[in-house]
């Protein structure tokens, strides 16, 4: 049976009572932020009167502020404990949302939103990534990676489509207030779990260094063009599909199919990506499949047309997703104590490199503002998920 898996592995996995909580919380925060992040980005859109370049400078702030702090939260971490570190993030979160429910009120509360925004980040992706890699099993890693994103991907189905729907009967300000609820009531079973202590060792510079490193090159070369191509299906293709008068609700549909439809595919593909021979193939296959996604989605021109090219990217993108994770933390976990040093420099080299793309991508519509242009260059950065792995011959350079 093509999606059969081990359910009292599985359950045994997420039972765990440090599992359990961990991924509770995660799974009520992905639901809270399901809600609105597909909006998010055509909120700014509006907010900037209809400018792509504007809307593409503040997130590019955002990240890029992110990109510079990063290490300190790889420090803070270390000093007052996983959960404790995840918890606080929360709070900065939650002060990011309030400053996007008063944007209106003073153009201050842009970059206070960047900054809380950032500071958030800090605070939970270098923990997020060092705790779930606790979590996975070593030999399994790829079923891991497929029970994590299902933990967060079910919860998250029905999330946009209901996001859509209370834009569509109220307005921003009730999704906002709706989103800080689920989103605060996310931190409780932060409070019921243990802490978890571990030793991050690297100054500024030496997590910098990690860049230049030429035995990194490749795998540079991976996370950039991940942190692009999610930058660009994270927010330009929102403001894509509202400037074709795609409703909100209709949006929220697309959008709750399409995690549907990968969901299905999720646990199979992890189950192929523990198998080394099938990784590398799996990978790049969906490499090139999500490529050519992206080049389906360049034509798209009605709701419908949106609905099956985002359903069809959403299948392409899990086929390289899965394998591409797996790799991910199969690496960290090799790096033994330096695990939360490698996710630090991931994190760096994925934002700094995400926020001068969009730099240069804000400077490129501010003459040009043809949004679908963007998706050709998704086309060709997914080609590069391959270097994670082992890609293929095409790629290498003749002796």
């Amino acid at each position: 049976m093509l999606f059969y898996y081990n359910p009292i592995q599985f359950l045994h996995y997420l039972l765990r009572r440090d599992a359990t909580q961990f991924f509770t919380s995660i799974a009520i925060r992905y639901f809270a932020f399901g809600m609105i992040l597909i909006f998010e980005p055509i909120y700014l859109y509006f907010y900037f009167d209809k400018s792509i370049s504007s809307t593409l400078l503040f997130f590019a702030a955002l990240y890029g502020l992110y990109g510079l702090i990063v290490v300190y939260g790889g420090k803070i971490m270390a000093k007052v404990g996983l959960r404790q570190v995840m918890l606080l993030s929360y709070f900065f979160f939650f002060g990011y949302y309030l400053c996007l429910f008063f944007l209106y009120q003073s153009f201050l509360l842009v970059p206070l939103a960047i900054v809380l925004g950032s500071f958030g980040m800090m605070f939970f992706w270098p923990a997020f990534h060092t705790d779930f890699i606790r979590f996975s099993e070593k030999d399994y890693q790829g079923r891991s990676v497929g029970k994590m994103n299902i933990a967060c991907s079910v919860p998250t189905i029905f999330s946009p489509i209901i996001g859509g729907w209370i834009l569509s009967s109220f307005n921003y300000p009730v999704l906002f207030i709706v989103v800080l609820i689920v989103l605060f009531t996310s931190t409780i079973p932060l409070f019921l779990s243990k802490e978890v202590h571990i030793i991050y060792s690297d100054s500024y510079q030496l997590a910098w260094k990690r860049i230049f490193k030429k035995a990194n090159r490749k795998i540079n070369i991976g996370f950039i063009v991940d942190g692009i191509e999610t930058g660009i299906n994270a927010y330009l293709w929102p403001i894509f599909m509202v400037i074709l008068a795609i409703s909100y609700e209709t949006m929220g549909g697309i959008i709750t199919f399409a995690l549907g439809i990968s969901a299905l595919f999720t646990l199979y593909i992890g189950k192929l990506s523990d198998r080394i021979i099938n990784r590398i193939k799996v990978l790049n296959i969906g490499s090139v499949l999500t490529s050519l996604s992206w080049l389906v989605k360049f034509f798209v021109a009605t709701p419908f047309s949106a609905f099956l090219a985002h359903a069809f990217y959403a299948v392409c993108r899990t086929t390289a997703s899965i394998p591409f994770q797996t790799l991910l933390y199969e690496r960290a976990s090799g790096k033994g104590a330096e695990t939360d040093e490698f996710i630090v420099y991931r994190e760096i080299i994925i934002n700094i490199s995400r926020s001068i793309f969009f730099i240069a991508l804000a400077g490129f519509f501010f003459f040009v503002p043809q949004i679908n242009l963007a998706f050709i260059l998704a086309a060709i950065f997914s080609l590069g998920f391959m270097f994670l792995g082992v890609p293929p011959k095409i790629f290498k350079k003749p002796k």
